[in-house]
């Protein structure tokens, strides 16, 4: 199976290809400018070029802090990029993968999430992962969300 990562210099993607060269898996991760996932065009052409069979989009603005003060470039990474992915995506009839937060939730809640619990960021970062997911559901209906807390 060939798999393209989107995001190689963060956590999950690392931990991805420990995992998968451990497997024998083969995967490509790419970063930027190999793969920007907030320009249609890079995307395309890593999609064309290396021709995955499922795409994990672990590329993401993670300074949750950060976020309050960069909206903009927050929004940019985690809502407009995983709609293009999702877009380019769908259109190649290509299952995508995007990783996702906690931060989607409240954090109100005394025991864990489930997947039934209504989302409710409170930050930025959050606001615009969950952006992100609900591009990602309206634009590729071949996807699976991922909510990681680390």
């Amino acid at each position: 199976m060939r798999i393209l990562v989107a995001g190689k210099s963060g956590q999950v993607a690392n931990a991805l290809s420990r995992q998968a060269e451990a497997h024998g898996v083969t995967m490509t991760c790419l970063g930027r400018p190999e793969l920007d996932i907030i320009d249609d065009s890079s995307i395309g052409f890593a999609l064309d070029a290396h021709k995955p069979e499922i795409v994990i989009n672990a590329a993401a603005y993670t300074a949750v802090d950060k976020a309050e003060s960069e909206r903009d470039e927050a929004f940019a990474v985690n809502a407009k990029g995983p709609e293009l992915l999702a877009q380019a995506t769908a259109g190649r009839e290509i299952p995508l993968l995007h990783v996702s937060t906690d931060y989607v939730f409240p954090g109100d809640k005394t025991g864990p999430y489930v997947e039934s619990d209504l989302t409710g960021p409170t930050g930025i970062y959050g606001q615009s992962k969950l952006a992100g997911e609900e591009a990602v559901r309206a634009h590729n209906p071949r996807h699976v969300i991922l909510r990681t807390a680390w």
